[in-house]
């Protein structure tokens, strides 16, 4: 009798120093794993323990703003190639449609996103307590200004905002090379730009502020103002697309790459550099309540990895990664048709984007 309560005492101070040892992952693999838990897994065991549990999940949610035939269905693609067990789903908005769509089904208790990206989607959703920090082994790789400091996003692709026109309606002698060319007359009222908080007239108002100084930067916006730049709610690739159509010459602030994909297709278009050029990044991240956390580590290392970021290379977007080159040479900085960027964080866009937003309702919505 002495001995058996000898044994039953041995075994339950043991269990008990489980439960107090338990936050170590390697001693809770009965115990489900909390979201935090899962994004912050570190170890030789993190790669099998995220498979399993993305076995059970068999599926992921990704709320992005990259174009879907372009970008969004090849990544979603290769992904499934190397996870079969998984499904992809995903919906497509801008970014100001995709935080809002996501704050407000955690608002209402809903929490079905996985994956939330854009340029400032992560950055505004972290400010509204919906994003999980995480740890991924691939942005090690990255440099400092393409991945949050305290991990909420990493950097998947870069953009640069340039001039895109019409090479049917604009011979090569014609297009606009400065900011200054822009005031030429010849171009008033045959110029359109998109009123995107994130990418459009306020980014670029941004840029032309952090460049040439708030006093010259507003005096030479004054002067563009009188130029008659067309306005629309329309995405970048949209508003390309306009100028393609020749409904105008001219659009300002377009992606460069879009241009290119375009031209590739056969479309009259080109684009040209107006130096510094806007420069800025598609971020991603964890959402907090990601009800299939398993899988989307598994989607995010994947998307943070060469392999991910040769998807984007392949379908000539800009791949983040630095030692993943553009396809096309000439897009990045130093390729041969410009030198100078400026990069515009995630974090300079939360805090003077309602100033550029301001300007920009003020001055050009007269």
């Amino acid at each position: 009798m002495v001995r058996c309560l000898r044994y039953r005492t041995f075994w339950s101070a043991f269990f008990i120093l489980l439960i107090e040892l338990a936050p170590f992952p390697f001693l809770r693999q009965a115990e489900a794993l909390t979201v935090e838990e899962i994004a912050l897994l570190k170890g030789p065991d993190r790669q099998k323990v995220l498979e399993q549990g993305a076995k059970k999940e068999g599926k992921l949610l990704w709320y992005g703003t990259l174009i879907v035939d372009q970008l969004m269905r090849p990544v979603k693609a290769a992904f499934e190639k190397e996870y079969p067990f998984i499904q992809v789903e995903f919906f497509r908005g801008n970014t100001e449609r995709v935080v809002q769509k996501a704050v407000s089904e955690y608002q209402a208790k809903r929490y079905d996103v996985d994956i939330i990206d854009g340029t400032t989607s992560p950055t505004l959703a972290n400010k509204a307590g919906i994003m999980q920090r995480f740890n991924s082994p691939y942005l090690a790789e990255y440099p400092a200004e393409l991945k949050d400091a305290q991990g909420i996003w990493g950097a998947t692709n870069l953009y640069f905002l340039t001039l895109g026109y019409n090479t049917r309606m604009v011979k090569p002698s014609e297009v606009p090379k400065t900011w200054e060319d822009l005031l030429n007359p010849k171009w008033r009222g045959q110029m359109i730009w998109s009123t995107s908080r994130g990418s459009g007239a306020p980014m670029m108002i941004g840029n032309i502020l952090l460049s040439m100084g708030p006093e010259v930067g507003k005096a030479y916006l004054l002067r563009l103002a009188k130029q008659s730049v067309a306005k629309s709610t329309a995405s970048n690739r949209q508003i390309l697309d306009l100028v393609i159509a020749g409904e105008y010459p001219i659009a300002l602030h377009i992606f460069n790459h879009h241009a290119l994909i375009s031209r590739k297709a056969g479309a009259p278009v080109d684009w040209q550099p107006l130096e510094p050029v806007t420069a800025t990044f598609n971020g991603t991240g964890l959402a907090k309540n990601a009800p299939h956390p398993h899988t989307a580590m598994l989607f995010l290392d994947f998307i943070f990895s060469k392999k991910g970021q040769k998807v984007f290379q392949d379908v000539d977007y800009l791949p983040a990664h630095p030692e993943m080159p553009a396809r096309q040479v000439d897009l990045k900085p130093g390729g041969g048709r410009f030198k100078r960027a400026n990069y515009v964080s995630p974090d300079v866009q939360y805090e003077k984007g309602n100033e550029w937003i301001d300007f920009f309702q003020s001055q050009f919505l007269k």
